[in-house]
C-alpha cells in the first residue's frame, strides 16, 4: 500500500473512531443526529442517509464532526441542548474516549508483535567513525557486559562507561546467539549529539501473549498522558527541546509514519507504525478534552458550569462562543500545516 494510502487509512480511522464514539453515544442517550460528516464544511457530498442522519463528506480535510439535532438550542426536543446534563457530558466525552481505546488497541497489537525486553539493552544504531564502529559493533546487539560489569540497564551502562572514559575497556554483547567481546575506548569529548563510545541504545524486543500485551498497551496510554501533561512543565524548565515538541499536521504526520513503514518495512514487524498510531490518538484524546470552545472539552466546560452553579449560559453566548474557538481553532491547524512544509520536521534516518 502506498505511504499516502496508509496515511489516509490510518487518519480516517483516528477521525471517524472519534466521531463515531459522540454518535454512538447520543443515539444511545436518545439524541437525533442531524449529520456525520468527514472533513470541514462546505460539503462537497452527501454520502448516503441513515436513521435520520445524513453522512457527508466535507471540502476542508483537518478532521470530521457529528451535529447533534439541537446542538446549542435547548428548546428543540430530542436535541443535545435539551438532554439533560449527564447524557450532554456522556456524548461529549465519548469522542476521546474512543480515541483512547484506539490508542489501547493499537499499543496492544504493537506489543503483540514485538514488546520491550526492558532488562536487557540492545544497540539500535552506531555513529560514523566512532568507537563503537571502529571495535565493530553492529546495530541489534544486546549489550551483555561492560568491562565485567553486567548491563542489566541503561543506567548500569551509563555508569560503567563513565568509568571509563579515556581508558581502553572491552565490551560483551550479544550476536545470534553467540557472545562476542570487542575492546574499545570511550572518548572524553565525543562530538556533539553522540555519547562516549557513539551508540544509541533501545531494548531488545520479545513475543508476548495477548494478555500481556493488552497490559503494556494500557501502561503506555497512561504514560502517553502523563508526558503530554508534564510536556508544558518541562518545556519552560528547559527538559525538552522546542522544536522536539511542536505541534505537526497533516504533513508532519505523513512523514512519521513513512519514518515509522520504513523501519517497519526492513524489520518486517509494524510495531513502530502501531505504537506511532497509539500516541497520536492518545494525543487527540487529549487535545479534544482541553477547555477551549468548540472542542469536547470546551463543550464541557459549559456543562460543568451548569452542574455548579445550577444554570445555563444563554444559548446565544455559548454558541458564539464555540464559533470564535471554532475559527481560532481553523487558523491555528492552517498555520500548523503550513509550517510542515516550511519548517519541515527533522526525523533520524
Amino acid at each position: 500500500m502506498p505511504d499516502f494510502l496508509l496515511f489516509a487509512l490510518i487518519l480516517g480511522v483516528l477521525i471517524l473512531g472519534h466521531e463515531l464514539g459522540h454518535f454512538v453515544a447520543a443515539r444511545a442517550g436518545g439524541v437525533r443526529i442531524d449529520e456525520f460528516g468527514i472533513g470541514f464544511p462546505p460539503r462537497l457530498a452527501t454520502l448516503f442517509r441513515a436513521g435520520g442522519t445524513r453522512f457527508t463528506i466535507n471540502a476542508i480535510p483537518l478532521g470530521g464532526f457529528v451535529r447533534p439535532a439541537g446542538e446549542d438550542n435547548p428548546e428543540i426536543p430530542g436535541g443535545l441542548a435539551a438532554a439533560g446534563k449527564g447524557t450532554r457530558a456522556a456524548v461529549l466525552i465519548a469522542g476521546p474516549l474512543a480515541n483512547v481505546l484506539i490508542a489501547f488497541l493499537a499499543f496492544t497489537a504493537a506489543y503483540r508483535f514485538a514488546a520491550p525486553d526492558f532488562a536487557r539493552t540492545s544497540i539500535s544504531s552506531v555513529a560514523e567513525n566512532s568507537p563503537a564502529q571502529a571495535a565493530g559493533l553492529l546495530p541489534g546487539d544486546v549489550i551483555i557486559e561492560f568491562q565485567n560489569q553486567p548491563v542489566t540497564s541503561l543506567d548500569t551502562l551509563q555508569a560503567a562507561i563513565a568509568a571509563s572514559l579515556g581508558k581502553a575497556a572491552v565490551i560483551t554483547i550479544e550476536r545470534g546467539g553467540n557472545q562476542l567481546r570487542y575492546e574499545l575506548t570511550p572518548r572524553l569529548n565525543p562530538p556533539e549529539g553522540q555519547g562516549a563510545i557513539g551508540i544509541i541504545t533501545g531494548n531488545p524486543l520479545r513475543t508476548v501473549p495477548w494478555l500481556e500485551a493488552a497490559r503494556l498497551g494500557a501502561e503506555s496510554v497512561r504514560l502517553q498522558f502523563r508526558e503530554i501533561v508534564y510536556l508544558p512543565g518541562r518545556l519552560i524548565q528547559g527538559q525538552v527541546a522546542p522544536e522536539e515538541a511542536r505541534v505537526t499536521g497533516l504533513k508532519g504526520m505523513h512523514d512519521m509514519l513513512s519514518w515509522a513503514r520504513d523501519i517497519d518495512r526492513n524489520a518486517q514487524r509494524p510495531f513502530l507504525t502501531l505504537t506511532l498510531v497509539g500516541v497520536i490518538s492518545t494525543g487527540l484524546a487529549l487535545a479534544n478534552l482541553l477547555p477551549i470552545p468548540a472542542l469536547d472539552g470546551g463543550r464541557l466546560m459549559f456543562v460543568a458550569f451548569e452542574a455548579i452553579f445550577g444554570r445555563r449560559i444563554s444559548p446565544r453566548y455559548e454558541g458564539l462562543a464555540h464559533a470564535i474557538g471554532f475559527a481560532l481553532l481553523l487558523a491555528l491547524m492552517l498555520y500548523v500545516n503550513i509550517q510542515d512544509f516550511v519548517n519541515p520536521i527533522a526525523l533520524p534516518r
